[in-house]
């Protein structure tokens, strides 16, 4: 079965000390999450909510992603499926 998260990405502009978020983006993607191999979340930019990467796999085939989601909602939805 598939989750549903937000990956999340950020525009800025400026440089050095006058760099600021213009804008965030979010798009939803769908992921298995017997594929998930690591949870870790990040601070994001100033005046951002903090960020989830979500590595999966090893190697060639592995990646990561960041969502807006924390961990403990993420182990929330994917606790909902098992149930």
């Amino acid at each position: 079965m598939l989750i549903k998260l937000n990956t999340v990405s950020f525009v800025t502009v400026g440089h050095g000390a006058t760099k600021k978020v213009e804008r965030t983006i979010l798009e939803p993607i769908w992921l298995n999450p017997t594929h998930i191999a690591k949870m870790e979340l990040q601070q994001g930019p100033e005046d951002c909510p903090d960020i989830t990467e979500i590595t999966w796999g090893a190697g060639r085939l592995g990646g990561h992603i960041h969502v807006l989601e924390t961990p403990e909602q993420i182990i929330s939805l994917i606790s909902g499926l098992t149930q």
